[in-house]
């Protein structure tokens, strides 16, 4: 039996469906181009080390709607998985890996029209009027298809 109460077990599984939900959110937002709905899974201000910055940069959220919009409308059509979410909660904080599984088409595309990225993302999260991100690194795996599609979003 566990030390803590059935509350407090209750109230971890709450924390832990939050916090997938906003991880999920994340994802979807930008497959469905919903960006209000994006911007709603952020802080004010976000940390960011992606396979697009390869660097960690410190951008205010909406420079980084701004930029994702700009690369994410840029395809036909995306699609970001979001799956087997590793939950560390610590009080007001939380830690979130999950897999890396995002797709990119370009229609009519020259040399393909798929681009797809396999890893892991790290997300930081704090408890702020909800769940909030404060923090995501891709762990990038590998990469197969037309990595032109990818790399036309970076300028």
């Amino acid at each position: 039996m566990s030390d803590k109460s059935v509350q407090e077990q209750l109230n971890t599984l709450l924390d832990r469906t939050s916090i997938i939900d906003v991880v999920c959110k994340f994802a979807v937002s930008i497959d469905r181009r919903r960006w209000d709905d994006l911007a709603s899974c952020f802080v004010d201000e976000i940390e960011l080390n992606t396979i697009r910055t390869g660097r960690w940069v410190r951008l205010e959220l909406p420079e980084v709607i701004t930029v994702l919009r700009r690369a994410f409308e840029s395809y036909t059509a995306t699609q970001h998985i979001s799956a087997n979410h590793q939950v560390t909660i610590d009080g007001d904080s939380a830690v979130v890996w999950s897999t890396l599984n995002a797709t990119h088409y370009l229609a009519g595309a020259t040399d393909g029209e798929f681009q797809q990225q396999v890893g892991y993302y790290e997300y930081h999260l704090v408890r702020d009027r909800g769940w909030r991100i404060t923090k995501v690194e891709q762990f990038p795996h590998w990469q197969r298809g037309n990595q032109a599609i990818f790399d036309g979003t970076l300028r």
